[in-house]
């Protein structure tokens, strides 16, 4: 069959997507990421997407040229815009679905979240709208709510878990750890996925994707570290009031895993009825591994290793570059004494009438550098621009003021590590 996936390039729409080529089916990819895409899915054919701007119907009528089934994996944990989020998760959705009634789409398949009902975060609140308007349609549909959804590699709230259990010493652990799961390996969901394709309708149907099995989070996250082969560490049980205050740090930084609204969700259970995960393991006609089978199906390597240890030291990394350039900004323009300034500036060659606007334009451009960090606005176009002025400020102050490589201090001699660590973010900048 002809199907057509939107959010292809995602953490569990990868998995689906490489599930339905090995199936034989014909795969369009909707992303907005098109090069990454054709690079790791060359044989589909990848149409580029807007999810925030493409809430037309007109949009989508032609994309849905020749497909027989679409699968909706789009979605975003956070954002701090929640036009963002509803646009994501409700407005395009919807002129997508609207556009597959008036093309005759045979099936939808939707993936969407367990317990979206029972939390008031717009995360939930976008999915269940969709869900809610899905039903209303003609077309017979699958609306898929998994719970935690776990597998070779990770994203969002997966990683920040392996991020929790691969800390050094300890394992902080939200709350008294007791609340519940029913994690479910993506491969068993896109196994379902494929499955739920051949299967004949008599009407639309919501499932509860889960595994057989409920974990509690402490469970999850001491045997994530088991699993990434890491030394016993203590359980450091936090309170969520801690948790929600640190959390308000992450609603500040657009797709944070670490944010008010996954805090709110993480507090409350995400677990189905007896009945409603029989109901999904008899329809796709399997019982997915429990979670420790899962887990332990595939050995962690050495990059989930590092993905481990490296989750919480990027934010930090990121901030600390962040700092660095503003606290320079705001030395050189307000603070370092100005006839100092203009005798460096004098002796690597700046005239006098010109030394203001030198010393004044660095300081706004260093300050706007910095804030861009922390905003995460063009985070590779800054990195690169970081590296091209520290790499020029180098190498005229080492033509001009060489002595300053002998200050005991080595305020020069700084600057090569400081390229370094900025070319480690640099690398790390994408979570794709």
């Amino acid at each position: 069959m002809n199907i057509l996936v939107t959010g292809a390039g995602g953490f569990i729409a990868s998995q689906i997507v490489s599930s339905l080529i090995s199936a034989g089916h014909q795969v369009t990819c909707c992303v907005r990421n098109t090069q990454y895409a054709q690079r790791i899915f060359p044989n589909s054919n990848i149409i580029r997407c807007d999810f925030i701007k493409d809430t037309s119907t007109d949009h989508w009528i032609p994309r849905l040229k020749n497909i027989d089934i679409v699968i909706n994996c789009v979605g975003v944990l956070y954002h701090p815009n929640k036009k963002v989020i509803w646009a994501i998760h409700h407005d395009t959705p919807r002129a997508l679905f609207n556009a597959c009634v008036q093309v005759g789409i045979k099936k939808i398949i939707h993936i969407s979240a367990l317990a979206v009902d029972k939390t008031n975060v717009s995360y939930a609140n976008s999915k269940k709208a969709t869900d809610d308007y899905l039903l209303t349609l003609p077309i017979k549909s699958v609306i898929l709510r998994p719970s935690f959804v776990y597998g070779r590699g990770s994203y969002g709230g997966s990683s920040l878990f392996r991020g929790l259990s691969g800390l050094p010493w300890f394992i902080p652990i939200p709350g008294n750890g007791q609340q519940e799961f029913q994690p479910i390996h993506s491969e068993d969901l896109s196994k379902a996925v494929v499955r739920l394709i051949e299967i004949p309708l008599s009407e639309s149907i919501i499932l509860s994707a889960v595994g057989p099995k409920r974990v509690s989070l402490k469970e999850v996250l001491t045997t994530t570290r088991s699993w990434l082969g890491f030394s016993k560490a203590r359980l450091l049980f936090i309170p969520f009031t801690l948790i929600r205050l640190a959390s308000l740090i992450g609603d500040l930084i657009p797709y944070s895993a670490m944010n008010s609204s996954s805090i709110k969700m993480l507090a409350q259970n995400n677990i189905a009825t007896d009945e409603d995960a029989h109901e999904f393991h008899q329809k796709v006609g399997f019982i997915p591994r429990d979670f420790n089978t899962g887990v332990f199906s595939q050995p962690s390597t050495v990059q989930d290793h590092w993905h481990a240890r490296l989750f919480f030291l990027k934010p930090a990394l990121q901030f600390s570059l962040a700092f660095l350039w503003i606290f320079t900004a705001l030395c050189s323009g307000l603070f370092y004494p100005k006839e100092n300034s203009y005798h460096l500036l004098q002796q690597v060659g700046v005239p006098a009438q010109w030394q203001s606007l030198f010393l004044y334009g660095a300081s706004i451009i260093d300050g706007l550098l910095g804030l861009s960090m922390i905003f995460w606005y063009q985070l590779r176009k800054v990195c690169i621009l970081q590296i091209t002025l520290i790499s020029i400020y180098t190498i005229i102050i080492s033509l001009t003021l060489p002595q300053l490589w002998l200050e005991p201090f080595a305020p020069i001699a700084k600057n090569i590590p400081l390229i370094v660590a900025t070319l480690i973010f640099l690398a790390m900048e994408s979570d794709r």
